[in-house]
């Protein structure tokens, strides 16, 4: 633990140094060149982000693309100093974190109604176009889980007061693409667009329950119930969740971070309000995570069906998950632990105290991506010390 706590100080130390910018995976677009060569077509721009992003070279710097700091990264980082503060009472972490959060609030995408946040960089997905910080819910929530962390562990009400705001941005703000009594699911985005993201509706509700927790405010509860329903009645009967429903509307099928993200929300849902509803669920989709989309020595597959590139993002996934369900099973933490041995012993530069984006069959993609990288990996490792 030693060893992991040291390497996590030494990676914060690193990104502070750099004021927490850095290079994003989906960023080609915020090239000058690559923009303006898109000629507005969606499938140009989709193209150049996947070059940029599967370059095992980074060519960022080559197209003009420059450093900056990711609102989603920012909240992750803030989220490892508050672990590192609850480890050791060291009152410069929190000082740290409470920096990075007052940067998110004096950050937020602009003329939105309620608190919210975005990526920073164009985004061309195959289901969506997403403009410089325009808001989506999914950088929304890893905020808004930043904000309860430092309310629980500070009891500042201003934290809750923008906590709350995220709620009503939640379910107020995203367009609704399906509701019935027993089930809803909202949009990724300020767009109706034409698939349901499925671990979008489990991070949306784990984090009105958090929210709900504090406030009581029965909306919260209903609505966070109704989201998680309707992604874990879309398992498959082997377990596993695909990226979307329906399936063939993605690339994307049972991939290893976004399922740990479903089987994270399911599992704090439950430490939230005793409502054990959904944990045969959670055991059942947590063991085919285990079986299907980890090796045996802790490197992460990319899917289910395929076992390469191994990526960082992978790992910390991994940390974070198996972290979590060691508080209901201890005999889980070994896996945790045995997943940040192979990502330090295989993705982690020490020369340069920041981890690499991937390690593919034959080639490494030997560099380091701010927020997918460190950020992620700061997070889930201080999680781990803290379990250990």
């Amino acid at each position: 633990m030693e060893d992991t706590l040291n390497i996590l100080l030494d990676v914060l130390n690193a990104a502070a140094k750099k004021d927490y910018r850095g290079y994003s995976k989906f960023d080609a677009l915020n090239s000058p060149f690559l923009n303006a060569l898109s000629f507005n077509n969606k499938w140009l721009r989709f193209i150049y982000t996947q070059i940029i992003k599967e370059s095992p070279f980074n060519l960022r710097p080559l197209f003009g693309v420059k450093p900056s700091r990711n609102p989603k990264g920012i909240a992750l980082f803030a989220r490892a100093y508050l672990f590192l503060y609850q480890q050791t009472n060291d009152s410069a972490f929190l000082e740290k974190a409470e920096a990075l959060i007052q940067w998110l609030l004096s950050h937020p995408s602009p003329g939105q109604p309620h608190l919210c946040w975005g990526y920073n960089f164009i985004w061309q997905s195959t289901l969506f176009l997403q403009d410089r910080f325009e808001p989506n819910a999914v950088v929304t929530v890893f905020v808004g889980e930043a904000l309860i962390h430092a309310y629980r562990t500070t009891q500042n009400e201003k934290y809750l007061n923008a906590a709350r705001s995220v709620g009503k941005f939640i379910v107020h703000d995203l367009p609704v693409l399906y509701d019935s009594q027993d089930e809803r699911a909202i949009a990724y985005v300020l767009r109706k667009v034409g698939a349901v993201v499925l671990n979008n509706q489990v991070l949306t509700a784990a984090l009105l329950v958090k929210i709900w927790k504090h406030t009581r405010e029965a909306e919260l509860l209903d609505i966070a119930r109704r989201q998680l329903n309707y992604t874990v009645n879309r398992r498959t009967d082997y377990n596993a969740w695909y990226y979307t429903d329906p399936p063939g509307k993605s690339l994307i099928r049972h991939d290893n971070y976004h399922t740990g993200g479903i089987l994270d929300g399911i599992i704090e849902y439950f430490e939230e309000t005793g409502d054990n509803r959904y944990i045969q669920s959670y055991w059942n989709g947590l063991e085919y995570y285990r079986q299907n989309l980890f090796e045996a020595n802790g490197a992460p597959k990319w899917m289910n069906d395929k076992k390469h590139p191994f990526d960082i993002h992978g790992s910390a996934q991994g940390i974070i998950t198996f972290t979590k369900a060691a508080r209901h099973n201890s005999s889980l933490l070994p896996q945790a632990a045995s997943i940040a041995k192979w990502a330090i012993k295989n993705l982690y530069r020490q020369k340069d105290h920041d981890f690499a984006y991937r390690q593919g069959r034959w080639v490494k993609w030997n560099y380091s991506l701010m927020r997918w990288c460190n950020a992620w990996m700061a997070r889930a490792l201080s999680e781990l010390c803290l379990a250990e």
